[in-house]
């Protein structure tokens, strides 16, 4: 789903559904004694994936599974493209700011 926004001659367009977040993947070591994962050369249980982001503004991990790891990261995807898109929203609206000359002073000329 593309969501699309209008304001005064600017627009953003974005891909739906946005996560914020990153997704990262570990290995471990369990607890009991003689383990393969103890071993040497140990082998380790996993592969995890993770999500980690901030859930009423706590940090918060989340494990998933790698179909679901895939989706979030297509989703992440999804909202940093939406940043970029705010940010240069944001650039243009700098370089309109009320305390810079507007363009008709500048080719009007001052007046003394």
């Amino acid at each position: 789903m593309y969501i699309y926004i209008r304001a005064m001659k600017r627009s953003i367009t974005f891909e739906w559904p946005l996560l914020p977040g990153s997704v990262s993947t570990a290995r471990s070591r369990c607890g009991k004694p003689g383990c393969a994962c103890k071993g040497k050369p140990a082998r380790l249980h996993g592969t995890y994936y993770r999500w980690t982001g901030f859930i009423d503004g706590k940090r918060t991990t989340k494990t998933i599974s790698q179909q679901a790891a895939l989706e979030c990261q297509r989703r992440i995807r999804n909202f940093r493209k939406l940043q970029r898109e705010i940010e240069r929203v944001v650039r243009a609206a700098l370089g309109e700011a009320p305390w810079l000359p507007r363009a008709t002073e500048s080719k009007r000329g001052k007046k003394r």
